[in-house]
């Protein structure tokens, strides 16, 4: 020491200390790693000769240790690829950047529900998709192309969980019809029933727990009752009777929730009376070991680690918990409270002070060091799972989530979604947004996203919304999907099902178990059967040759006749489209739909049913009258549009009187009628009495063209332009009264005269029980060639005393025929009061009687009002007539030159007698203006050359065979002589007419001809003017050019108009009654409803229409407020009506605002010229002063 005074005491240590620093210039060492001892890169003897990145072959990977590769040396040149990564041990940061996930995009949205979807989960490969729906159908989808594989049926009420057993072998439905039902996944046989709650089934869960051959299947259900079904996993044998456990302390207590630890030993569950319950699996039988009570509000989502013994209970107290089993048995929990927030952060607002937060929903990231919490004000929290310490405020949302779904391999990436339509990827690491898609859906506004779940390989995720979407995302190309349609469903899908005494159920129509019929074809949305290249898409018809496979289908021979595209067009997306567009959850679009018990036997497959499928037509309705309920999208077969197809009442019965025939005469034109079937084609739309006049048309076979284009052409009662009393031509929206009486004496004539077969199983009377009359609205019409051109009618009942639309319907088939009764009557017809003396239309001129007595027309229906008035008429003749074929007499009414003779009708008279269109059938417009608009737009689309041929009727004489392909002519001459006569009932029908003009031209044609696409092009143009109720023709538009600031008031009336016509509106209406919700009051400060914001509205006191967007918010978010519950009806119906109105308003406030800033630009502009010209006119004076 003497020796070297120089050395200082902590002279070795600098030198250590110098020599790292020195050494890393040379041969750079790990990053941030400092050690004296290490090895290898960190070694102080390396060289830079010897730690280079090494090139390292396949082979020196393929060792194992503990069935697990090596760990990756920091040297190696190339590591492994991904698919070596999910496997071995590489470090996802180092093979699979966080930026990797940008490059997900979806791959398809396909509509295969008609509700909305809650439930989505994956088996356990991530081949299969599955997805339970308020629709009552669980789906099982192919998740590398979209395919769909099997729908099951059983239920009967909304599907609120699905699980997948951890065999693979058995997936489990749980319901709101309070049963849950098991099926096999290699057969889709049903297994089990399974029916122990006496409340819908909440939660659903196979648990991992695993001794011997028994396994567990766990359920929770708002009765507040958690059942625990023992199986067998050899004989997949269930237990009858559940062990349950009631866990009901106080009234209205139900399980909300419940997840279980990751060997399966524990359960925990959530409820709604704030206790977090624990349940032990591992000793004999399932038993309780602990409550929980450390939260203050309802907990109402739970969720175990991924290893370990924590899990995380979320809570509308405002916090979340973080739970671990302490070495002592007990369950300690660690505080996450919302209302913290980062270090640094700016200081909360007055209004954030007050704002009480709620979580939402929980998750754990993938190493479970992590956990996610989301909150109602739309942010996602993330936290150290051990610390309690917040980590990240992601922000993004604009609406509640109830969707965080960890990534099943890499902890840094959480996926979440909500009820804004966003779907959002998070590295949560960093706290950074990585990918964003949203859920957009045109004309609708947004679809609220209800769940997501990655496959378990991480490589694709999935979604499903409010409207009944499936949307798949992953990497990749997105080519294996490209060959589904967009619209995919199973013509078998909502057909009627029996149960027997143990909830099993058979096919009604086959009585076959649903998973041993033959396989389904493919059909649209509307009912539509997709062309055979879709057809192949079908398990079991891959290979089948064409020939067989598009006559299993229900096509013609010529699959040309079906365009997919036809059935998604629609008319411009504005508010003046059908009030169920983009809601269809609200009604269920029903061209596939034929709920349960009240689907008709029509459905089965018969030569003509599967000939009649080409002839579908979608029309969209306009406004259907104010109490409609109906769906979004519909065709001829949707309920949506509140259409009507009515057979003319009062023509057969004054056909009888005024031909005055005896019973012998009529007997013998029957006979007659016998041996000329095709008579009923060439009837014109008049009374029995012309009709019976007429010579009948011999029946021998044509053997020219004109002759068979005769036969084949439509009687003039589908044809006629006028607008008559009788015969009724139904029209899309007409309600009606619809008498089994007529309807049986119809199909008696029918078989009688032998007009064409009639399949007496298919009546509706014989498959649901019907009264002797029935209210009803139609919601289909299809026209077929037979011949006779038949129609065919979907009449969907309405309720007599709420006047709404029921979920039940039926069809019928019928034609004009003479000496018939019709049996469908107009609503207003039938709701005229009558008199004692009476006249009525006959042959377009009035004949005058009296009514003797009334008394039912067959004794076994005595409360019927089919033909139960006893006439005599001033010619002594009498005859039986219903009460709406006869017409009060007034005061001023021309009297017969002589008695029992008849006076002709007067315009004005015949009018009067015709159907007076109620309120919003013809929109804002009375009917007059809104014919003359559309006259005078097709006035001026007839002048381009590419209308020619669709400017009038067909020359049949120069196309003979088109009468034998098309039952419904059209054109736009007759369209505008409709119009011109007012035959329309409502704007729907004049749409319904101009889309059969593409519907035809794609019949006639070649789908993909020229002229099919100038059809298409002109429907297009001539539906976006209809639609678009403020579009006017040229000629009528005003010169001036400078928008009006007030013209958001009209807007904003027709947007509440259609807004109070849908379906999902109807709680909203009217003001909450207190009596039924006493507590109503209690919980929402401000009441609003649509009645108040419309009322409002009309007294011109709202400023702006931000104030009507403001008012109208506050409905949807009082409706939240009370009903908290995200699966309730009431919940998906103010989440598909509030996106719809926002879509809507955001462009009228748009409008708003541009035109109040032109409109202030003018009005500085006339100010400067003005003060311009007095400086101009002051200057002259001011020098004649001088």
């Amino acid at each position: 020491v003497a020796a070297n005074q120089h050395i200082a005491p902590d002279h070795l240590l600098q030198i250590c200390k110098k020599i790292g620093p020195i050494l890393d210039k040379e041969v750079p060492c790990v990053p941030g790693v400092h050690s004296l001892l290490g090895t290898g890169r960190q070694s102080l003897l390396r060289t830079s000769k010897g730690y280079g990145n090494v090139q390292r072959k396949g082979s020196s990977f393929a060792a194992l240790n503990r069935g697990r590769p090596p760990e990756m040396p920091l040297t190696c040149k190339d590591p492994p690829n991904l698919g070596r990564e999910l496997t071995g041990t590489q470090r996802f940061s180092t093979v699979n950047p966080v930026s990797n996930y940008q490059h997900m995009r979806m791959h398809r949205r396909i509509l295969g529900h008609l509700s909305a979807v809650y439930c989505i989960a994956f088996d356990r490969t991530g081949l299969r998709i599955f997805t339970g729906s308020d629709d009552c159908l669980v789906k099982i989808w192919s998740s590398f192309d979209g395919r769909l594989h099997s729908t099951l049926r059983g239920h009967s009420a909304e599907i609120s969980d699905l699980a997948v057993s951890f065999e693979n072998t058995l997936m489990a439905a749980g319901s709101c019809d309070k049963t849950i039902r098991v099926w096999c996944l290699r057969t889709c046989a049903p297994m089990a029933v399974l029916q122990g709650h006496s409340g819908s089934i909440t939660s659903l869960q196979f648990s991992p727990f695993a001794k011997g051959s028994k396994r567990y299947l766990v359920s929770t259900g708002t009765d507040a009752t958690i059942c625990f079904w023992q199986w067998d996993v050899n004989n997949i044998n269930f237990s009858d009777r559940p062990q349950k456990f009631t866990e009901r302390p106080r009234p209205g207590v139900q399980m909300v929730c419940s997840s279980f630890s990751p060997g399966g030993m524990f359960l925990a569950t959530g409820s709604t009376d704030d206790v977090i319950r624990i349940y032990y699996l591992g000793g004999g039988n399932p038993e309780k070991i602990s409550e929980l009570h450390e939260h203050t509000d309802k907990v109402d989502s739970i969720q175990f680690c991924h290893s370990g013994e924590r899990f995380v209970s979320g809570s509308r107290d405002g916090t979340a918990r973080i739970w671990r089993l302490t070495q002592r048995q007990q369950w300690r929990s660690l505080l996450l409270n919302m209302n913290a927030t980062l270090p640094g952060s700016e200081h909360t607002t007055n209004e954030e002070s007050f704002f009480k937060p709620k979580v939402t929903m929980v998750a754990w990231d993938r190493h479970d060091n992590s956990v996610i919490t989301a909150v109602n004000n739309h942010i996602l929290k993330v936290w150290n799972s051990y610390t309690g310490q917040l980590l990240h405020i992601l922000k993004g949302h604009e609406a509640e989530v109830f969707v965080l779904e960890p990534h099943p391999s890499d902890p840094r990436i959480m996926l979440s979604a909500g009820h804004d339509g966003n779907v959002f990827i998070w590295d949560i690491v960093r706290g950074t947004k990585t990918q964003h898609y949203f859920n957009m859906i045109e004309g609708q506004g947004h679809g609220a996203v209800f769940d997501c779940k990655f496959t378990p390989d991480g490589q694709r995720f999935a979604c499903t919304d409010s409207h009944g979407h499936l949307v798949i995302f992953g990497f990749g190309s997105s080519k294996p999907y490209e060959k589904l349609p967009d619209q995919v469903f199973f013509h078998t899908d909502y057909r009627p099902l029996i149960r027997d005494a143990n909830g099993f159920v058979l096919d009604e129509q086959t009585q076959q178990a649903p998973h041993l019929m033959p396989p389904p074809f493919l059909v649209d949305v509307d009912g539509n059967p997709h062309p055979p290249r879709y057809q192949r898409l079908v398990p079991g018809r891959e290979n089948i040759a064409d020939e067989h496979l598009v006559p299993q289908l229900g096509y013609v021979t010529v699959v040309r006749q079906y365009d997919p595209a036809s059935v998604n067009e629609r008319g411009a997306a504005e508010v003046q489209s059908s009030p169920n567009v983009g809601l269809r959850r609200s009604g269920q679009v029903e061209g596939v739909r034929q709920m349960h018990q009240n689907a008709p036997r029509s459905q089965m497959a018969t030569e003509r049913d599967l000939q009649a499928w080409r002839r579908r037509v979608v029309v969209p309705e306009l406004s259907s009258s104010g109490y409609s309920h109906s769906s979004s999208e519909y065709s001829d077969w949707t309920a949506d549009a509140g259409i009507n197809l009515q057979p003319s009442t009062p023509v057969s019965s004054r056909k009888r009187v005024r031909r005055q025939l005896s019973s012998s005469e009529e007997e013998e034109i029957e006979e007659e009628e016998e041996k000329q079937q095709s008579e009923d084609e060439e009837r014109p739309p008049q009374t029995s009495k012309q009709k019976s006049k007429k010579p009948k048309r011999p029946k021998a076979r044509p053997s020219i063209n004109r002759e068979v284009s005769n036969e084949f052409r439509p009687s003039t009662w589908i044809t006629d332009v006028i607008p008559r009393k009788s015969p009724f031509v139904p029209q899309m929206g007409d309600e009606v009264i619809y008498f089994r009486q007529g309807h049986e004496a119809y199909v008696e004539a029918v078989n009688r005269n032998n007009l064409y077969p009639i399949n007496m199983e298919k009546q509706p009377w014989r498959k649901m029980e019907l009264r002797d009359q029935e209210f009803v609205k139609i919601t289909g019409i299809k026209y077929e060639v037979c011949p006779p051109t038949l129609c065919r009618l979907k009449l969907t009942l309405i309720d007599h005393g709420t006047r709404k639309i029921t979920d039940k319907s039926f069809y019928v088939k019928y034609h004009d025929m003479p000496d018939v009764i019709d049996f469908l009557v107009l609503r207003q017809s039938y709701d005229e009061a009558r008199n004692d003396r009476f006249r009525s239309v006959i042959d377009d001129a009035w004949w005058f009687g009296i009514i003797v007595c009334q008394e039912p027309y067959q004794p076994e229906y005595p409360d019927s009002h089919f033909q139960c008035f006893k006439v005599r008429w001033d010619n002594g003749e009498t005859e039986k007539l219903s009460p709406w074929d006869v017409e009060a007499i007034p005061e001023d009414a021309q009297q017969p030159e002589c008695v029992g003779g008849g006076v002709p009708v007067t315009a004005e008279e015949m009018r009067e007698v015709m159907y007076k269109p109620q309120t919003g059938e013809w929109g804002e417009r009375s009917r007059d203006d809104e014919c003359e608009r559309i006259i005078a737009g097709i006035d001026q689309l007839i002048t381009v050359d590419i209308v020619a041929p669709f400017s009038g009727p067909v020359d049949i004489v120069q196309y003979p065979t088109y009468c034998t392909v098309i039952a419904f002519p059209t054109d736009l001459s007759t369209i505008r002589l409709r119009l011109m006569s007012r035959f329309y009932r409502r704007l729907s029908a004049v749409v319904w007419d101009a889309r059969y003009i593409v519907h035809n031209a794609r019949t006639f044609n070649e789908p993909r001809s020229k002229i099919a696409h100038s059809a298409k092009l002109i429907t297009d143009v001539l539906l976006k003017f209809i639609n678009y109720l403020m579009c006017l023709p040229s000629s009528q538009r005003s010169s001036e050019t400078v928008p009006d600031p007030d013209s958001w008031k009209g807007q904003c009336k027709r947007l509440m108009n259609y807004v109070f016509e849908c379906e999902d509106s109807e709680p909203f209406r009217k003001p909450v009654d207190p009596t039924s919700y006493p507590d109503y009051l209690r919980i929402i400060d401000t009441p609003m409803d649509f009645g108040m914001v419309k009322g409002t509205l009309e007294e011109d006191r709202y400023e702006n229409p931000m104030e009507l967007c403001k008012d109208t918010l506050l409905i949807f978010a009082n409706a939240k407020a009370f009903t908290p519950n995200k699966r309730s009806k009431i919940y998906s119906m103010t989440l598909r009506l509030s996106a719809f109105f926002e879509e809507r308003i955001r462009t009228i406030i748009s409008q708003y605002k541009t035109a109040v800033k032109s409109s202030e630009k003018l009005r500085r502009s006339q100010r400067f010229r003005k003060k311009l010209q007095h400086h101009e006119s002051a200057a002259p004076s001011t020098d004649t002063t001088r």
